[in-house]
């Protein structure tokens, strides 16, 4: 059994990885911003012990983390300080991990381990972040995940409410996607066994669709056609911003891919999910009942 603190624990990242935590008999610290909320009301009744904090306060973090052996972390984008402020938030988690001689396993992106520039801020964060973590002595793990399967819940994106599954990219691109699922899987597997993991790092990638095969999955699951519809670009980029837009443009244009199929060979003791599988694990009458909240 292992003493876990575990950052964003009422997201989904964090939410899956403390649930999966429990599941397996470890004990999980919860550190949130508001203890009344559902999702943390819903940890602390499985058993999590919930602190209140955020990664702003480095000292209230350090508290939390008084007595743990591992800890999983990851800055939060889009926040209002922008880049700055998820590079301090993710120095704050290395050096709170340094402090207490904690095993750091780390939710970063695919690719930021490089040292070019991508010239999306999301993403060259969590670069800066990384090159703090190499320059610390801290064991640690960082995963790379790609883009979320999870995304397509945002109805007000995904236009599933419509009746169609909308997308910038062509219908026939292939994207690599993860479900947190499986990051919360290969997250608890490297916790668990330390000495396989300290000083990884791995991009992490569930599977490889393309937007009509999606949609197909999605038809098939959901008992009516889905059409595929592309989304204009610069329809995303006045909804959305520059930084989205240019991400997808980024995804339309990418040869590099995930080794998906080794990847799952080299970590077979994680419960690794298709498309199709993730599909089927999704409670659609509750996300095709709830308001979009991004048009």
């Amino acid at each position: 059994m292992t003493n876990v603190l575990v950052i964003g624990a009422t997201g989904r990242q964090g939410g899956a990885v403390a649930d999966l935590l429990l599941d397996h008999g470890h004990d999980v610290v919860a550190y949130v911003r508001s203890p009344e909320s559902p999702a943390a009301v819903a940890l602390s009744a499985a058993g999590a012990r919930l602190v209140t904090g955020d990664l702003a306060h480095p000292e209230g973090l350090a508290d939390a983390a008084k007595g743990v052996e591992a800890i999983f972390g990851l800055s939060v984008p889009f926040g209002s300080g922008g880049k700055d402020e998820e590079v301090t938030q993710g120095r704050h988690l290395v050096d709170v991990a340094a402090r207490v001689d904690a095993h750091l396993v780390y939710s970063s992106v695919r690719g930021a381990g490089r040292v070019a520039r991508t010239d999306l801020d999301h993403a060259d964060s969590k670069q800066l972040v990384e090159a703090y973590l190499r320059d610390r002595q801290v064991r640690a793990t960082v995963l790379g995940p790609v883009y979320f399967m999870e995304n397509v819940l945002n109805v007000g994106f995904s236009r599933l409410t419509d009746g169609v599954l909308a997308n910038p990219l062509t219908a026939g691109k292939p994207l690599d996607q993860v479900t947190v699922r499986d990051i919360a899987g290969l997250a608890v597997h490297a916790i668990e066994h330390p000495h396989r993991f300290v000083g990884e790092r791995i991009d992490v990638a569930s599977d490889r669709v393309t937007g009509d095969e999606a949609a197909r999955i999605l038809s098939d699951v959901l008992g009516r056609e889905i059409p595929y519809q592309q989304m204009p670009l610069e329809q995303v980029r006045q909804w959305a911003g520059d930084e989205i837009a240019d991400m997808f443009q980024r995804f339309e244009e990418n040869t590099d891919f995930v080794d998906v199929d080794g990847l799952r060979a080299r970590y077979p003791e994680v419960t690794w999910h298709r498309y199709a599988q993730w599909v089927r694990t999704v409670d659609w009458d509750r996300v095709l009942a709830s308001r979009p909240t991004w048009q």
